[in-house]
């Protein structure tokens, strides 16, 4: 039924150039792509699938059981994405710590390093070639209350920047 609705979705418009990014998830309740053979599935069943692509976030890769913590996970979960999903498909990720360990199928994210997935895994990711040109969007939790000046940056947005900033050695 998914692949069925974003096929009818890109083919009322084949010649548009808008790319549908499936999110990865954390296997919470019922949902659908939590797997790679999940995604990869959807992904196959389509006719346009040359206009889909996946979302890594990296709170749903350890909560649904991908121990990219480890240096022998991180290595086995992308080996097993690159033959399953393939890397061209691979389009962004969102980065966030998980507050539940490997494999709770349990969806809340933290601050960069003060989680499950800890500073080693993040360090391993933003100095990966592989995803040196994919954007990396955070996706942690904010301050309380609400802007009512100028646009300013998010105090916890910086904080989990400089974190992520901090581990990258690959220039």
């Amino acid at each position: 039924m998914i692949a069925d609705g974003l096929d009818l979705l890109l083919r009322e418009r084949r010649r548009g150039r808008t790319m549908v990014i499936l999110e990865h998830t954390a296997g919470q309740g019922t949902s659908l792509g939590a797997t790679f053979e999940q995604l990869a599935t959807i992904i196959g069943l389509m006719k346009a699938s040359r206009r889909v692509g996946v979302c890594l976030d990296t709170c749903h890769l350890l909560a649904s059981g991908y121990d990219i913590a480890s240096p022998e996970g991180y290595a086995r979960t992308f080996k097993d994405f690159g033959r399953i999903v393939g890397f061209d498909r691979l389009k962004a990720f969102h980065m966030n710590d998980s507050k539940r360990p490997l494999g709770s199928r349990v969806d809340r994210h933290t601050h960069i390093g003060e989680g499950c997935v800890g500073l080693d895994a993040f360090g391993r990711i933003v100095n990966d070639r592989r995803f040196g040109g994919l954007p990396m969007l955070l996706e942690t939790p904010k301050s309380e209350g609400k802007a009512t000046g100028p646009i300013v940056a998010d105090p916890l947005d910086v904080k989990n920047l400089n974190a992520l900033r901090g581990l990258v050695t690959v220039r």
